[in-house]
Parts: structure tokens; sequence; C-alpha cells
């Protein structure tokens, strides 16, 4: 609109009240994290997020020892018209596979290890949507913080949740205190990463405004994997999924690891693959070719599309053997399956794929993995494209422009067949006087990704009429042939 300033003459202003266009996000950015001992340092300096920009990018200089080099090789291995984009985090390699992962889990205030992948949507412009460390996430622990006792009376005075401090020989424990307001007492504390490599551990409370702290014991042994639990930290932040590995030794096992998740941001895959490399066949964990298979999908078949069901690239076989089969509930796949488990199974019509879309979570409205992943992709992509219309002043045509620019997208990704519909509205009880004065919009939108085609039941029926056709067709016939044969 025209400026309210004198002007003896002609003036021209651009209008740009219109909705915009809400572009899907890139889906296929894939988190790598591991180590690679022989880099070179400037080109992979250790904990700092690099971005390798499809499998054209030049890794000579990254050294064929430690996880990533393999890593980069299995992601890869899925890419076809369009190649991956990876952010890699370096991790400096430890004397055990318990010390580098607690290298792999890094800190958040130094941003060292995984939580380098912070820095990444402002220095590379990218946002991981799939996390992956190789290696490092099929191991469950026996030396983890299993669970933590408050002794005593738990303190007293307690006016604020007090720090929890977990001290000993192993790496990456952290803990959260519970505490009751109206008693000022500590009454529990909760295990959010059990950590890897304890022998003996202290477990030590400060602030909270206590007179007396709490006092707490841990007990050790099997826990949930701490790298996995910590990438579904950053999952959280992302809006992402992590691939995490099974133990790949037993069936039992294998559900055990399961039994220490409830998310619907994992897909836990078993076994290892096996993988031609250097003159041999050699196991490798599968994460990093299941990430590689599902950026390959987004990008050709769309991004609320299951991974599973197809062929993996560069698999030649798996560590163990798991029986097979897609009319037959008692086998072991379908067992997986049943658990949240997914698979990498020999198929009955060839290639060695992915078997399995659901996720550890307890929520039965949150059972597959690619319809998380889909909502996630709505709800960042309407996100970025209203950006525009912050710090804009109320009015009728921003509120309109705001509705329809989610309502673009909508109607583009039912028409892709990601969403089986969606529909924008304002809610008139979050809408009032009162929020507005205060700046506060409410947009209420709703969609629904499809969930896949996971059971077909076909219903056979016998139907002995068609003997009644047969036998009528056959006598019309044999009256022609008979017709002709007196005619000649």
């Amino acid at each position: 609109m025209a400026t309210d300033i004198y002007l003896h003459g002609i003036e021209t202003t651009e209008e740009d009240s219109s909705p915009r266009a809400a572009t899907t996000i890139d889906t296929g950015v894939i988190a790598l994290i591991g180590t690679a001992p022989d880099a070179n340092e400037t080109d992979w300096p250790l904990d700092t997020a690099i971005a390798v920009l499809g499998s054209g990018a030049d890794r000579t200089t990254l050294g064929h020892t430690g996880t990533l080099y393999d890593a980069l090789d299995g992601i890869f291995d899925q890419s076809s018209k369009v190649s991956q984009t990876i952010v890699l985090v370096r991790v400096e390699e430890g004397e055990d596979v318990w010390e580098t992962m607690g290298n792999i889990i890094g800190d958040q205030a130094t941003r060292t290890g995984m939580y380098a992948l912070l820095d990444a949507p402002t220095t590379l412009n990218l946002k991981p949507k799939l996390l992956i460390a190789p290696g490092f996430t099929s191991q469950r622990p026996s030396t983890g913080i299993a669970s933590i006792a408050v002794g005593g009376t738990g303190g007293v005075g307690y006016t604020s949740v007090p720090d929890v401090a977990i001290t000993g020989d192993g790496h990456g424990a952290k803990a959260t205190a519970v505490i009751d307001s109206s008693t000022g007492k500590v009454t529990a504390i909760k295990v959010d990463n059990p950590g890897v490599g304890f022998t003996t551990a202290t477990v030590t409370l400060t602030g909270g405004g206590a007179t007396t702290q709490a006092t707490a014991t841990a007990t050790i042994g099997a826990a949930a994997n701490p790298v996995a639990v910590e990438l579904l930290i950053l999952a959280r932040k992302f809006r992402a999924g992590v691939i995490k590995a099974a133990p790949a030794t037993t069936y039992a096992a294998a559900i055990a690891d399961r039994n220490d998740y409830d998310s619907d941001r994992m897909l836990i895959v078993e076994p290892m693959v096996k993988v031609y490399k250097d003159s041999e066949v050699v196991n490798q964990p599968p994460e990093a070719r299941i990430a590689g298979l599902q950026a390959n999908v987004d990008y050709t078949e769309g991004f609320w599309v299951s991974p599973s069901n197809h062929v993996v690239q560069g698999v030649v076989g798996t560590s163990r053997a798991i029986e097979h089969s897609i009319n037959d509930a008692s086998v072991e796949s379908q067992r997986l399956n049943k658990n949240q488990v997914a698979c990498v199974v020999r198929s009955p019509s060839g290639g060695f794929k992915l078997w399995g879309s659901r996720v550890p979570s307890s929520d039965s409205l949150k059972q597959f993995w690619s319809v998380r992943r889909a909502h996630d992709t709505i709800i960042d992509s309407v996100e970025l494209a209203c950006e525009p219309y912050i710090d804009k002043p109320f009015g009728l045509q921003n509120l309109v422009d705001i509705a329809e620019t989610v309502n673009r997208g909508l109607r583009r990704w039912a028409g892709l067949g990601a969403t089986l519909g969606g529909r924008v509205w304002l809610d008139p009880d979050l809408n009032t006087a009162e929020t507005w004065v205060n700046g506060h919009l409410y947009i209420n939108y709703d969609a629904e990704a499809p969930a896949p085609i996971e059971h077909i039941t076909f219903v056979f029926s016998r139907n002995t009429g068609y003997y009644d056709t047969l036998a009528a067709n056959a006598v019309k016939e044999i009256a022609r042939l008979t017709s002709a044969a007196i005619s000649s």
C-alpha cells in the first residue's frame, strides 16, 4: 500500500500480500556419527558437522579405518538418480567400544560428539532427518546404570529439581530427579541414559534449594544402548528418526533390546548384513544401508513411503539366517515384525529386502515409521512456509494468506498421495481478543498420512456354477463343429 508521506509526483509500491508456497523440506538428509582414525585432521576435524554432498564428494582423505568410510559406502550404494546428502561427525576412537560410545554421545554444552549436529542447520543449512551411528547402537551393555534408588528421607527443603551427577569409570550416564513440592523431598531419580562401562558409580545431587541433599545409590546392570537413547533426544529436536541396529545374535536378544524403547521415532533393524569388501565377505551394521535406502525412497517414491519391501543394495547375505514367509505368521520375520523389529531377509521374489515398518511405540496411534516421518515433513514444511508472516500485523488479508498457505500445501500433498486429506480452520475458543492483543495466533489444521498396506487378505471362494458355463459352451461348440461337418 502507498506510504502516508507527502509527494508531489508518482510512486509505485510492490504488494506482496498473497499466500506462499509450502515447499516440501529435504527429508533425505542423513546424520552420520562415527570414527575415522586415519582421516586428515584439516579436512575432517573432530566433533564438527561436515557436509558430504552426494556420492561424488571427495572422501580420499577420510581413510579406510574406523566406521565412517564403510558407512558412506553403504549409504551411497542405495543411490539412484538423486544421491543422498550427509551431515558427518567424526569422533575420536577410544581404547575400547565403550569409550568410543562415550565420544559418540559427546556433550550438549560443548557441542561434541553427536551434539555437533546441532550446529548443522546454522553452519551447513542442513537439518538432519535420519540419524545413525553404525556400529554403536546394537550393544545392550551389562555395565550401564540400570536404576537409581533414593536413600534416607529424600533430602530436606527442595524448592526446585536438583542436578544429578553420575561419576565413575563409565561414560554417558544421565539422570533426572523427581521432587514432591509439598514435602520438599526427592521421591525418585529417573535414568535418562544408562551410559556404559561402569563397574562403580557415585550419584551426587546438587542445587534445588535444599538444606540437606538427598543421597542415592546406583545399580549397575543390563541397560538400553546409550547411543540410541541419546540419538532419540536429538531426533525430537530435529523431528527426525533414528535407525538402530538390533544385537544380531538371537530372536530373544532382539526382543529384549526392543523392549528398552518406547518411541515412534525409531526403526530397529535385525540382523547385520553381509557385504563383499577387500576380496572377502564381511558383516556390517545395517543402519547405513537402511538410511541410504530410506533417503532414496524419499527421492524416488515419496517421503510418505515405507522403506520396507525394498531391496537393500550391496548385500550378499545376513549375519544370521532369519526364516521368512509372506503367508506364515509363525516364522521369525513375522514374529520380529509383530514385536516392532524390522529385519533384512531373503525375499521369495529375490534379493535381500528390508521387511517391517513398525516402530517400538506403545501408542496404538503411532505404529508406523513412514507415517511419523510424513507428519514430521508436513509440520516442518508448513512452519517454514509461514515464516514470512511472523511479525506481520494482524489483519484480514494476512490471516487469510496464512490459512491459504497451509491449504495449498495440504492440497498438493493430497494430490501426491502423501496425505488422505487435510483442512485448515480458526478455533474461536483459542483465538480470543486477549490472545490476539498479545500477538498470539492459533491456526488449526489436520492431515493424515496413509499407513502402509501391511496385511492383505484374499477371500477365495469355489464356484461350481462355472461347470454349467463350461457345459453350455461345450454344447455350442460341438453343435457348431457338427453343423460344419454336415455342410461340407
